[in-house]
């Protein structure tokens, strides 16, 4: 009376079959569809077959018959939640990409709530090795914003933030707790973090606690803040013909902010010494260092009074913010030449 896996015992014709071993087939059935264990869909020796598609009747799995608290943030990672997917979806908006922000220590590089990281180009780094912990980033929001659902961090390449709480506040000196997380595992930290209820306030500060078992350092980069009132602004827009981008708080010229043009002549005569070999022209007043200029000129001069007409180059330079010059190579016996010159700005 050979035992099979699932522990029935099976019985030949010829066999006597006493009343425990009936009991014990009993016992072993009872076993499979007890509510605490046996009868399992696995597909494994002594379980059923595995359910196919086919088994399920549309609408037999529901939320009454599944425990909600079952899925929890703790056993689906967060970081496959892409951010990014709900942003396009208009769901909410990021209301701390480039607004001010200010650091109590630690290394900062380029603009940490920028909101999209370019390889070590914006980031708040804190190194326990030379400073120590708690330190914090304060983000000025620059108005109240209502339903703050949650902060987002991008995929730095080194550390990401631990261990670290989240305060909310509608002045720089009054704050209220509304979030704290603290990683024990070895995998990565989840890039979005959902908050348990809704905030309203102008301000934002992250405090790291604890760079973590694995490091001594933590990156902050891309930090988001996202209100389900607010959502996302292009980051570009065209106004009144222009290319514009933003910063969070304002907008500004892309491209060519302004072009100035006009004309000039100049002229030097070495015989009775008229003219010179210098003329300045004042212009509306320009960035210098997002302007240069461009000129054309006829200029023609004489080595001396009785050679041939040669070529008189004329130099140009912004000298101020408001004033152009432009000479002649002073060993020109005489020379004269119209000017033509463009002055182009950029935003």
């Amino acid at each position: 009376m050979p035992k099979l896996p699932s522990g029935l015992t099976t019985f030949e014709p010829s066999d006597t079959v006493r009343r425990t071993a009936q009991n014990e087939n009993i016992e072993a059935i009872d076993a499979l569809f007890r509510a605490t264990g046996g009868h399992r869909h696995t597909g494994k020796a002594g379980d059923a077959p595995q359910i196919g598609t086919e088994g399920i009747a549309v609408g037999a799995i529901t939320s009454d018959r599944i425990a909600l608290s079952a899925v929890t943030g703790d056993r689906v990672a967060r970081a496959t939640l892409c951010r990014r997917h709900l942003k396009s979806g208009r769901l909410s908006g990021n209301v701390a990409k480039y607004k001010p922000f200010s650091v109590t220590g630690g290394v900062v590089v380029g603009v940490p709530n920028a909101p999209y990281r370019q390889y070590g180009d914006n980031y708040w780094m804190v190194d326990r090795r030379s400073v120590s912990f708690p330190q914090s980033m304060t983000v000025n929001l620059t108005t109240g914003y209502p339903e703050i659902e949650g902060i987002s961090f991008e995929n730095n390449w080194v550390a990401p933030p631990r261990n670290f709480f989240v305060e909310i506040g509608n002045d720089i000196t009054n704050w209220t707790r509304i979030y704290t997380y603290s990683h024990s595992g070895t995998d990565e930290p989840p890039r979005y973090h959902p908050f348990d209820q809704l905030f309203t306030g102008s301000y934002i500060r992250l405090t790291l606690t604890d760079p973590g078992a694995q490091t001594d350092i933590v990156h902050v980069s891309g930090f988001g803040v996202y209100s389900r009132e607010v959502h996302e602004s292009p980051d570009f827009r065209i106004y009144k013909g222009s290319l514009q981008y933003s910063e969070g708080w304002g907008w500004k010229d892309v491209g060519i902010k302004n072009v100035q043009r006009g004309s000039a002549s100049i002229s030097y005569f070495y015989p009775n010494g008229t003219g010179s070999t210098v003329r300045e022209v004042t212009i509306s007043a320009v960035n210098p260092q997002k302007t240069f200029v461009n000129i054309t000129t006829s200029g023609l001069s004489h080595w001396f009074q009785s050679s041939p007409l040669m070529d008189g180059s004329v130099c140009a330079r912004l000298i101020d913010g408001n004033k152009l010059r432009f000479n002649f190579y002073e060993g020109f016996y005489e020379a004269y030449a119209e000017i033509s010159w463009e002055v182009i700005e950029f935003a």
